[in-house]
């Protein structure tokens, strides 16, 4: 694109970005700004950030907090006077004053002006590529530099900025190595520990990292990379503004000695005597943290395998990724700020208080994610097997942990579902595979990233992450309008299904993936039935009719029973147990999967009831005894804010959203937390419970993925080979005696069920065929044909966990 195309782009996209913000100023004057700022966040091990009102005296860290500082600072020096934007002046330098600070959903941008002749912007622009997997794939941050004359006037400038080992590990005495190089459009740094441990995590930085500090070299670069201690380099660019290369060898110490502490790597740049700088050409570095391989990944054959970084289909090497990463800035910048302008648009179709939050979310559930391949036997990229993982940053460390992937889900839904489909593609396969002998759903794929070897461990969570799985899995084919996952992973999701009907009816010591140990959860349970009606429709997409009659009569079945004891005796609410205090209440953010899926489960009345009565919760919970918000359960203060934004997303009165949505936004702002943001927090004082820079926040997004239109859905022709089995037509059992399960019937089927199951899954009866139980619901629906339909109401869930 020529300069004068490249320029009309971009002051177009810019207009576009500044009407959106427009739509959002109201909202903004009531909604100071994070108490964190996203600097450098893009993966898992690149997640920078920033206190955000103090930028010029504190230091960046990682997302941790745990005193994991990242040395990173950045100088501008104009007509001889050095001015210190970021890092933590230690060393006594002027600081700028600061202008201003916005942050978008994929940028962050900081304004200052540097004595009373120079103002500078600094932008920190983490790409998010909704089209391009290869460019999503690419584990570096863009950060760059603009600067015009505060008074009219030519100044000389010069630019620096460095960065220390910490980026590396989390060992602060550990030996790092280091190289520079230059080829003819890049120069940069690359470092990394001198002995690093593959797979392997230190204070939650990996051990097998290499971190890249770049910028543009060649033709017109004034770019001038050094090596040397914290102090002399700073110190040099302060007198002189250029920078000693210091004879430091290839490798030392990351903390230096007592006497020269902490060697830097730093870039500093000559921009001469300007007015300001160019429009379309600001001073850009990028950083980056890379890890080849990145996955340890068990396949389903049981096979230990190593997965790399999707961009190396594309890119041979780091100086080809590198040369790309900052050859591509122009475009970048521009796919950014219009991403920005259609997500803040959108939302702000929704509400301007809602729109203001939005853009908190989408860096850190992005860089909760990797993008992999893996190679084949020739030894050639296998483009064909592409997959995302996901850390459970913040929390357990988890990979794919399928709550947190199910709170992201609507980010994912709205910027591309093929994304979707990556995430839960490994935990399908992995969970049809014969690695895997449950009944129902996984909670994750490994229990330390990135080792993704599987977790064929029991739990109680059966009910909340089948119906996870299925939700999710039936919303990726409807968004996206791609059936090959409802094809190729039918039998697995059916035995979930199958799994979930006496399971709701008698759940036991069934219990939710928050920390909250509720037994007897409607809130659960409405989940499950929902997850029962999901397989019906994915039945009714693949044309399996029986399966789909089926489901859909036992979905319908457990809702009226579910309507009889779930809901307070009032109609006002759900309560937070069967048969519980009827002035009890649970957070319904589960009725968000029968809004999102449309599966019409849930009557008009519950939604409009509930909204009254979270007005009213709202008004009480949300003062100055509990300023953030409303908990997810009245037995404890905690509250999450993914679940809090589905909970908004479903209520019929605009202001009750807001009133949800605000506490929201007020806990991000606030200084008590002291952590970047979070998904639990005590709604009383603000503090962090757990879900630190948590993907979880993808669930902002809820309100909007709402407005998604559904596709139609393509099947696959032909299933591919090794799937064949898994898309067999079977029927597990037909349609319900007049539509309806009576008491008795449904007892039935809960024993069946339940020896069926311990059968199957036990050594000798791994492979037992569908006829056995085929069989044994025939006989159940003919003792349930004495039951009439008129007996329903006589079925209740009772608190001793027996279906009566």
């Amino acid at each position: 694109m020529d300069p004068y195309s490249l320029r009309f782009t971009h002051n177009l996209l810019l207009f576009l970005y500044l009407i959106a913000l427009l739509s959002t100023c109201v909202a903004s004057q009531s909604f100071a700004n994070p108490a964190w700022a996203p600097l450098a966040v893009r993966s898992p091990y690149l997640s920078c950030w920033n206190n955000a009102s103090s930028p010029l005296s504190a230091v960046p860290s990682f997302w941790n907090q745990a005193g994991a500082t990242l040395g990173w600072t950045g100088m501008i020096r104009v007509d001889g006077v050095a001015y210190q934007w970021m890092g933590g002046n230690t060393l006594g330098f002027r600081n700028p004053t600061v202008l201003g600070l916005e942050i978008t959903p994929t940028r962050t941008i900081y304004r200052f002006q540097a004595g009373s002749t120079m103002q500078i912007n600094v932008t920190y622009l983490t790409p998010i590529e909704t089209e391009d997997m290869v460019k999503q794939s690419i584990p570096f941050s863009y950060f760059y530099l603009d600067a015009v004359s505060a008074d009219g006037q030519p100044h000389e400038v010069q630019a620096y900025v460095d960065i220390t080992g910490e980026w590396v590990s989390g060992d602060r005495g550990a030996n790092i190595s280091w190289t520079t190089t230059t080829t003819g459009i890049s120069t940069f740094h690359e470092i990394s520990l001198s002995e690093p441990a593959q797979y392997q995590e230190v204070a939650d930085q990996a051990q097998d990292a290499t971190v890249y500090l770049a910028t543009l070299s060649g033709t017109g670069s004034s770019a001038v990379p050094a090596v040397n201690y914290l102090v002399p380099s700073r110190m040099d660019f302060n007198n002189s503004g250029v920078v000693t290369n210091a004879n430091l060898g290839n490798s030392g110490p990351m903390n230096g000695s007592s006497t020269n502490p902490w060697p830097v790597f730093s870039v500093s740049a000559d921009l001469g005597r300007i007015v300001q700088t160019p429009q379309d050409q600001p001073l850009v570095w990028a950083i980056g943290v890379v890890r080849n391989p990145s996955i340890s990944y068990t396949t389903a054959t049981g096979a230990v395998q190593d997965r790399a970084p999707y961009f190396l289909v594309k890119y041979p090497n780091i100086e080809s990724v590198i040369d790309a990463f900052l050859g591509d800035f122009s475009n970048s910048t521009n796919r950014a700020i219009a991403l920005d302008a259609q997500i803040l648009a959108d939302a702000a179709k929704i509400s301007p208080t809602y729109s203001t939050l939005v853009s908190t979310a989408v860096r850190q559930t992005i860089a909760g994610i990797e993008v992999t391949v893996s190679k084949g036997s020739d030894g050639q990229w296998n483009t064909s097997d592409v997959k995302m993982f996901m850390k459970d940053v913040g929390t357990s460390g988890r990979v794919n942990p399928v709550e947190i992937l199910y709170a992201s889900f609507p980010f994912f839904l709205y910027i591309n579902p093929a994304y979707a489909a990556l995430l839960l593609e490994p935990l399908l396969e992995y969970q049809s595979s014969p690695q895997y002998t449950q009944p129902y759903a996984a909670t994750d794929l490994g229990t330390s990233y990135p080792k993704a070897h599987g977790n064929n461990g029991a739990h109680s969570q059966g009910i909340e992450q089948s119906a996870n799985m299925l939700i999710m899995v039936l919303a990726h084919a409807l968004v996206s309008g791609d059936g090959t996952l409802i094809s190729r992973y039918y039998t697995t999701l059916r035995t979930w299904t199958s799994y979930l009907i006496p399971t709701i009816s008698n759940p036991g010591q069934q219990f939710t993936a928050d920390p909250q140990l509720v037994t007897n959860s409607p809130n659960l349970l409405l989940k499950g039935i929902i997850g029962v009606q999901a397989m019906a429709k994915i039945g009714s997409l693949l044309v399996r009719d029986d399966d789909t009659s089926a489901f859909t009569n036992y979905s319908q079945s457990l809702m009226q029973m579910w309507k009889s004891s779930a809901i307070s005796s009032d109609g006002t609410h759900i309560l937070e147990t069967y048969g519980g205090n009827q002035s009890s209440w649970s957070l319904p953010y589960n009725l968000y999967a029968d809004k999102l899926l449309q599966t019409n489960l849930v009557d008009n009345a519950l939604y409009s009831a509930e909204t009254s009565f979270l007005n009213k919760l709202s008004n009480v919970t949300t003062s100055s005894a509990t300023p953030f918000g409303v908990p997810v359960d009245p037995s404890n203060t905690q509250g999450n804010a993914a679940w809090t934004l589905m909970t908004a997303a479903i209520v019929t009165d605009p202001g009750v959203r807001d009133d949800l949505v605000r506490p929201v936004q007020q806990q991000i702002a606030s200084k008590i937390a002291g952590f970047p943001y979070s998904r639990v927090y005590y709604v009383d004082s603000g503090d962090v419970v757990s879900g630190r820079a948590s993907p979880a926040l993808g669930a902002f997004f809820a309100p909007l993925a709402l407005s998604l239109p559904f596709k139609s859905v393509t099947i696959p022709p032909t299933p591919p080979a090794a799937s064949t089995a898994s898309t067999t037509k079977k029927s597990i059992v037909g349609p319900a005696v007049g539509g309806v399960l009576g008491g008795l019937a449904l007892l039935i089927l809960a024993a069946a069920f339940w020896w069926y199951w311990r059968r199957r899954n036990s050594p000798g009866d791994r492979g037992h065929s569908d006829a056995t139980v085929s069989a044994i619901f025939k006989a159940s629906r003919s003792n349930a044909g004495a039951v009439e339909a008129t007996d329903l109401h006589t079925i209740h869930f009772h608190q001793n966990n027996e279906y009566k």
